[in-house]
């Protein structure tokens, strides 16, 4: 390389280096083992299941001025989880039977929008652009217990300690709508329409699973010959 020459960082954007396609390569298949019962295994209990409605309105500005939205990518993410088991319905007998779940997190959104660099009588060009952001959002519901969960017990000097509750997301639906705002008018063409504002209104359903690990009894069930002729 001469000692001046100047290396431009997407010269070799989309460029191939190397290629290739691998063999199917061999493998044993290998029977899983496992413990005989009656035992004692300590597993993920589902607690409960729970489908959220969360409301959300938001107003953002894109990097410049724009012509028009062409199309948005959505994914949700969770950046808290937390259920507080005894804060719900009790059961006369004490039993848990519901509890406060928190979350929180944010939609990121991939926005590709169109600008209007050059306008003329008849035609509007531009770049399709796109910026992307993170919309938060937080909310608070009950869960009613499938299985109560285990929680911490304290007797004179002694305390047993168990496992924290935790989520998993198992699925999300969004629904939006994305209003243009602060309206301008282009420079040189008063009748082409240019937005520097967007207003959203997203309603999100977030279906999530509360579990706990706590320790499950397994019996052992010997099945006769006859059971399988049936």
């Amino acid at each position: 390389m001469e000692k001046n020459q100047i290396v431009h960082p997407c010269d070799n954007c989309g460029k191939i280096i190397s290629s290739q396609t691998l063999p199917l390569s061999s493998g044993t298949t290998i029977t899983p083992y496992g413990i005989n019962g009656p035992l004692v295994a300590k597993i993920p209990v589902v607690l409960g299941e729970r489908e959220i409605q969360i409301d959300v309105e938001a107003v953002f500005k894109l990097n410049e001025p724009f012509f028009e939205i062409k199309r948005i990518k959505k994914d949700v993410f969770l950046t808290q989880c937390k259920l507080l088991p005894r804060s719900g319905a009790i059961a006369a007998d004490g039993t848990l039977i519901s509890g406060k779940l928190f979350i929180s997190g944010f939609v990121r959104k991939n926005i590709e929008y169109a600008t209007a660099d050059c306008v003329e009588k008849e035609i509007v060009s531009g770049r399709i652009a796109h910026t992307t952001i993170e919309v938060p959002f937080t909310a608070v519901t009950e869960v009613v217990y499938a299985v109560p969960p285990v929680v911490n017990a304290s007797s004179g000097d002694s305390t047993t300690f168990t496992e924290s509750p935790y989520c998993e997301l198992e699925g999300v639906r969004i629904f939006e709508d994305d209003i243009n705002t602060d309206p301008l008018h282009h420079k040189t063409n008063s009748n082409v329409q240019l937005y520097n504002k967007v207003t959203e209104k997203m309603v999100i359903y977030i279906r999530l699973k509360v579990l706990q690990l706590q320790q499950v009894n397994i019996e052992y069930i010997r099945y006769d010959d006859s059971d399988c002729d049936e």
